[in-house]
């Protein structure tokens, strides 16, 4: 095969680079701004130990928190300057890296890799202090360099504060509100107490509950879900999964059917409400993948009597007068990922003094510094169903939770719902 002119002119430029001479050395470093006003004699001792290093594509030069002595120039290429995964800083042609550690021999505070096939020109230390001990004047143009890299650092972090602390305003903001998506209060349903618990594991949550009076106040709406993934995204479709549950359970089933001599009943109620929030969530926004575990209930406030589906979520707990339980378990699938996917309408009631408690995986997956779940057996084995008040059932938990984790971090939002019948 016969090359190209464009190949010849890699060829060429490769072989330059790999062949360069001492005074194209010279040169270049003459030209680089971290050695401005540097003497001839010294740019030519600092040329002569110089050594040319080819680097390819995505080689890491330097790796954060190794000892380093050696400095480089970058002749031809990009370098990225990260901290794992965090993008620091881009450097092209004529740009310096790894001086820090070369003048004071630290460790590397940052890594450096080749984004695309690269040239690099390297001074040891002790060349680089031997060549500045000839004229002791150039210690004041690398001082001088420095600085000017510390300026710059400065004006970096200082923009980049400036964008943090708009996207902080911004999440507070959404943090608000997500905030009037929950309910402000909780209704006062005679015969009941209801108390409910979210704490987001950062600025918004994924998690949401609702509590609500349907059109005929004879029943009340107990809803909890955990939408996917964390952050920004959660949140955004946790405000949709529960806005659209209450709205398609208050208006939706009812204004179809208008003209029916009798109000819809509590089970085609919450089949309708269930159904259209999945296939809404599938059809319009399935190239999002997100979905969410919910448990929706309705509850007769006169006989006890709950209706609930499940779909996919932890299976709430009925905590029995008689020391007893009863385990709601899953009816159907998440909502959102499948249309076509059905849900059965379960039943069951609540006596005198029962408790239904419900939560996310926050509860069960709260960890501790060796990583150890919380768990649900040992939720289950210190849950005090006998307590009357279900705050105080709910801060009991917490405090259980906060025991377990001993400190660590909130790994993800934690929310709990407890009902209790009293009369």
């Amino acid at each position: 095969m016969v090359p190209n002119d464009e190949t010849r002119k890699n060829c060429a430029t490769a072989f330059y680079l790999l062949t360069m001479l001492n005074g194209d050395k010279i040169q270049f470093l003459r030209r680089s701004h971290f050695l401005d006003d540097m003497s001839d004699t010294v740019i030519s001792m600092l040329a002569q130990g110089a050594e040319l290093m080819s680097c390819s594509a995505s080689e890491t030069v330097v790796e954060k928190g190794t000892a380093g002595t050696m400095m480089y120039f970058i002749v031809a290429g990009r370098f990225k300057v990260h901290d794992n995964q965090v993008e620091l800083a881009i450097l092209g042609e004529g740009e310096v890296f790894g001086e820090m550690s070369a003048l004071d021999a630290g460790e590397r505070t940052a890594s450096v890799t080749a984004e695309n096939e690269s040239q690099l020109l390297c001074l040891d230390s002790a060349l680089l202090y031997q060549a500045l001990s000839r004229e002791p004047g150039s210690f004041r143009s690398i001082i001088r360099a420095i600085c000017h890299r510390e300026r710059r650092i400065i004006d970096d972090v200082t923009e980049r504060s400036r964008k943090v602390q708009a996207y902080e305003k911004e999440l507070e903001i959404g943090r608000r509100i997500q905030a009037g998506f929950l309910p402000l209060s909780l209704p006062e349903v005679p015969g009941w107490h209801i108390a409910a618990y979210l704490k987001a594991a950062r600025e918004v949550a994924g998690d949401f509950y609702d509590v609500f009076p349907l059109n005929d106040t004879r029943y009340t709406g107990l809803v909890i879900g955990d939408v996917c993934d964390k952050g920004v995204g959660a949140a955004l479709f946790m405000t949709l999964f529960r806005s659209l549950t209450r709205a398609s359970c208050l208006y939706g089933h009812r204004e179809n059917n208008s003209q029916a001599e009798e109000p819809d009943d509590p089970e085609s109620i919450l089949a309708n409400s269930v159904l259209t929030t999945n296939r809404y969530i599938a059809t319009t926004h399935g190239n999002s993948s997100m979905f969410a575990s919910m448990f929706f209930g309705i509850l007769d406030n006169a006989t006890g009597r709950l209706v609930y589906v499940n779909g996919g979520h932890e299976a709430p707990v009925i905590f029995r007068e008689g020391g007893t339980r009863e385990t709601l378990s899953t009816t159907g699938p998440v909502l959102g990922l499948f249309a076509a996917a059905t849900y059965a309408v379960e039943k069951t009631k609540l006596a005198r003094g029962d408790l239904l408690f419900g939560y996310t995986d926050g509860v069960t997956e709260a960890k501790n510094k060796r990583e150890e779940l919380f768990t649900e057996e040992q939720l289950l084995q210190r849950a005090n169903h006998q307590l009357e008040d279900p705050k105080e059932f709910i801060d009991e938990i917490l405090e259980y939770i906060r025991i377990h984790c001993g400190g660590a971090d909130q790994f993800d939002d934690i929310t709990m719902l407890a009902v209790r019948r009293s009369a």
